[in-house]
C-alpha cells in the first residue's frame, strides 16, 4: 500500500484549547498515521463568527497515511464526535441566502491538503476550498511547509500568504 501525504489543521476555541489539541493529536496519530511534522501553537481571531467569540488556536499537521481521502474524514468525525464536538456548522435561515455560520467548538479538524490531489465531493473538496482565504490556516502551514505547491493555484503556500487578503490578526504562542 503507498503512503499518502495530507496536511490537517486543527483548531480549537473552547475551555483548555491546548488540551483539545493535544488530545486529538493522540487520536489522528493512533487513528489515521504517523505524524511527521507540526506547526506551533497560533492564536486567532475567529473567523466568520460573532464578534464576542473567544480566539482559537491553530495548529497545521503533516501526516503519512495509508487511508483515502473519505476515511480520513470518516476518521476525523469520529475523533470529533469523541472530544465533544456536536455539528460542523449552523445555517441562517434568517438570511435570504443561506449562508454558513460556525459554531464555537471543541475541536475542529479540517483535511487541507492530500499529496497533490484535487477532488470535489458533495462532502469533501480537496484542497480545501476555503484555505487560500484564511490567515489562520496558511501561517501554520507556512511554519511547516513553505514552498509546498498548491495544486489548484500552481503557486507556493508562502505566495499564497504574501497574496491573502485576511486582516484577522494572527499570531504564534
Amino acid at each position: 500500500m503507498k503512503e499518502h501525504d495530507i496536511f490537517l489543521l486543527q483548531g480549537s476555541n473552547k475551555n483548555n484549547k491546548k488540551n483539545y489539541l493535544e488530545e486529538s493529536l493522540v487520536l489522528i496519530y493512533k487513528e489515521i498515521g504517523k505524524v511527521i511534522k507540526k506547526s506551533s501553537y497560533f492564536e486567532s481571531e475567529a473567523w466568520n463568527m460573532n464578534k464576542n467569540t473567544s480566539t482559537f488556536y491553530n495548529r497545521a499537521l503533516h501526516i503519512k497515511t495509508l487511508y483515502s481521502p473519505m476515511d480520513i474524514l470518516e476518521k476525523i468525525y469520529h475523533i470529533e464526535l469523541i472530544l465533544g464536538r456536536k455539528s460542523k456548522s449552523i445555517t441562517d435561515k434568517n438570511d435570504f441566502y443561506e449562508k454558513k455560520k460556525y459554531k464555537d467548538r471543541e475541536i475542529d479538524i479540517d483535511i487541507l491538503f492530500y499529496d497533490h490531489l484535487i477532488m470535489h465531493s458533495s462532502i469533501l473538496t480537496i484542497p480545501h476550498p476555503l484555505f487560500h482565504f484564511r490567515r489562520f490556516a496558511l501561517e501554520p502551514m507556512c511554519e511547516i511547509s513553505p514552498e509546498k505547491y498548491h495544486p489548484v493555484f500552481h503557486i507556493t503556500l508562502l505566495e499564497i500568504l504574501g497574496l491573502c487578503a485576511d486582516k484577522f490578526k494572527t499570531r504564534r504562542i
